[in-house]
């Protein structure tokens, strides 16, 4: 007897599921149109009765109610159940007593207490409600026998109520017609949450099924860090498109690109910071491409891209702006603003080539000299690229060859004031001579050894010859005033050897009173870390000036020149050449002396040649300058006789 006691329990007692509550949700509609045609029916039916005022109230309420449910179960329709909690539970309950409620009204009302009535409508309305209600309330068992106890129970009252001789017979009929009901609603809920189970286990196994398929093709072609696809998938995709061209002729462009200065990114946050600018990365590839395009990781931090429907080298430029600049927005990573940059290199098929390995290589070759020639902009292969490629390596060779010899040697040019012409320094700069007697320009052996790794032996080389003619000098008695010791902006990525490098200078009695350091904006802007500044600043601390050269060139702003600790803004000699002729340069350089001498420091003009642009220079209130009209650039020991003769001239 307990066992069943417990049972009985455990079913009136049952949660519904998420799926029974959507089951009623689903039927309310279905059942509300059903109530509203059965009160119609009735209210028909009344008219052969004197019970208009009753039938028009209740029609109303029904009408009423129905409309209501119907619009709750639209708005609950469009939402996923996950949890049923116990308050939905009896709102259900409540829900199913409200359904029912007219029709407890209206047997009452017509059998109990109006005799003359005809119950054989009202039986008929009411036993179709019954059945209707626990069809659409089967899955929500409480809920449905609430509805058919209320409406049973109102039908067994009103025959006793008004005294009817079927009273006992309806009461006994009204049982068993319950029992029957519940043991319905109980049994199809039982095989609608069977067959629910059923269909979730099946639903499951193939889910498993298609999750270890793609599980497989995930580790076999897509990279897990930005999930785009990995080298092997990206080549299958450029031999299908190659193999393509060749059968329809229709050709396709290849984008090759990496980061700029991503090892940087790297060491400074960490790899996970790293691959979060990856991912993000990835997500810009793919916002700014169509969808037919191939994107992939080849791995680290390069990246590849196959345009189907870009054909024509004129529309290769505006795709790899639209890169770059998307590249370019700065990316907030665990707390961090990075600025993350990229080069591209680009080649065409079938104009470029046809083999897959071949358009690989010449896109290699064109993303290597975007990043030579400036870093953050796209190159397309050609055959001047290959001859400037084999040229690069050649003086790559040489420049090694020249570091091994020290071959590399210093000139000095030596700055002077405008006003009396008095000595202030000189500023140190590299020189290579081949042995074949040929001079390669600074510009381009620096950017050489600053992109395949030579630039630390080469700065340490310049700075040690720096070092040991300045001791010279001091030791013959020679004052050269402050020697400018160019800073690469790659010397800032490695601030131990830059300070290493003081740190040597020091020791060897050079200080800042001795020594200036001569910086270019590509030193602190576009790095996306405070690094450089910090450094800079560090340098600044110790005594050191800092002269910004090339100022009015490049992208450095007013804010930028706020943050760094400047001594010194020297005027590019561009604006100098036309300094006599041309309003604009005129203009540009006497802003640039307004804002130094508004900032309270020094300014300084490079390239001047006559003595109309010293005057010019001096009307304009710039401080200092350097140029053929006193010196060239000479060596260490030709710039010590011109010291002596300084010394002579001043004595």
């Amino acid at each position: 007897m307990f066992p069943l006691l417990d049972r009985t329990r455990a079913v009136l007692t049952k949660h519904p599921s998420p799926e029974d509550v959507a089951s009623v949700v689903n039927g309310t509609a279905a059942g509300a149109l059903v109530t509203a045609v059965n009160a119609a029916i009735c209210a028909l039916d009344s008219l052969r009765w004197d019970q208009d005022g009753f039938i028009t109230y209740w029609l109303v309420c029904v009408f009423a109610l129905c409309f209501s449910l119907s619009r709750m179960s639209k708005r609950a329709a469009g939402r996923k159940v996950t949890r049923v909690s116990r308050r939905a539970a009896r709102r259900l309950i409540l829900t199913s007593l409200m359904l029912a409620a007219p029709w407890a009204v209206l047997p009452i009302h017509v059998l109990g207490l109006h005799e003359d009535a005809e119950p054989t409508v009202v039986i008929f309305v009411c036993t179709g409600m019954l059945a209707g209600g626990s069809f659409m309330l089967h899955r929500a068992f409480v809920a449905s026998l609430a509805f058919q106890a209320t409406i049973l129970a109102s039908v067994i009252l009103s025959f006793h109520l008004g005294g009817w001789e079927q009273a006992w017979p309806v009461t006994v009929y009204s049982i068993v017609y319950g029992a029957f009901l519940a043991y319905f609603s109980f049994n199809a809920g039982q095989t609608a949450r069977q067959r629910d189970e059923s269909v979730a286990a099946l639903s499951l196994a193939v889910e498993n099924l298609r999750t270890a398929r793609d599980e497989n093709y995930l580790l076999a072609n897509i990279d897990d860090t930005t999930g785009l696809l990995n080298r092997k998938a990206f080549n299958a995709h450029l031999a299908e498109a190659v193999a393509r061209q060749r059968a329809t002729g229709q050709g396709f462009t290849l984008f090759l690109m990496d980061l700029d200065r991503f090892k940087n990114i790297n060491d400074l946050f960490g790899h996970g910071v790293g691959d979060e600018l990856l991912a993000e990365i990835a997500r810009r590839l793919r916002a700014n491409l169509p969808a037919g395009d191939v994107i992939a990781r080849l791995g680290g931090d390069e990246f590849a891209v196959i345009l189907a429907e870009v054909a024509e080298a004129a529309k290769i430029r505006p795709i790899a702006d639209r890169l770059l600049a998307a590249f370019d927005q700065p990316a907030h990573l665990a707390g961090r603003r990075v600025h993350p940059e990229a080069s591209i290199g680009a080649v065409l098929c079938p104009e470029d080539g046809t083999d897959p390995v071949e358009l690989l290589l010449k896109a290699d070759l064109a993303l290597n000299r975007a990043k030579e020639t400036g870093r953050g902009q796209c190159l397309q292969f050609d055959e001047q690229l290959r001859q400037r490629v084999i040229a690069s390596d050649r003086i790559e060779a040489g420049l090694r060859e020249a570091l091994e010899g020290h071959q590399l040697f210093v000139q000095y040019q030596p700055k002077v004031a405008l006003t009396d012409g008095r000595l202030l320094g000189a500023e140190a700069l590299v020189r290579w001579r081949t042995p074949e007697g040929v001079d390669v320009a600074p510009d381009s052996f620096l950017a050489i050894a600053a992109e395949r790794g030579m630039l630390p032996n080469l700065s340490r080389q310049i700075a040690e010859t720096v070092a040991e003619n300045m001791v010279g000098w001091r030791n013959a008695g020679l004052n050269p005033g402050k020697i400018a010791l160019n800073i690469h902006p790659d010397d800032i990525k490695s601030p131990e050897l830059l300070l290493e490098t003081i740190g040597m200078f020091e020791a060897a009695g050079i200080t800042g009173r001795d020594l200036l350091i001569e910086i270019t904006e590509g030193c602190f802007v576009g790095r996306g870390t405070d690094m450089a500044i910090s450094l800079l600043d560090s340098l600044a601390d110790r005594g050191y000036e800092l002269s910004l050269d090339d100022f009015g060139t490049g992208h450095a702003s007013l804010g930028d020149l706020k943050k760094v600790p400047v001594a010194e803004l020297k005027i590019d000699r561009s604006f100098i050449a036309g300094l006599s002729f041309r309003r604009e340069d005129r203009a540009i350089v006497a802003a640039i002396s307004e804002i130094a001498r508004g900032m309270g420091i020094r300014s300084v003009a490079e390239g001047v040649e006559d003595e109309a642009q010293r005057t010019t220079l001096l009307d304009l209130g710039v401080d200092a300058g350097q140029g053929f009209l006193w010196a060239s650039p000479m060596n260490a020991g030709d710039f010590a006789r011109f010291l002596a003769q300084e010394a002579r001239q001043t004595g």
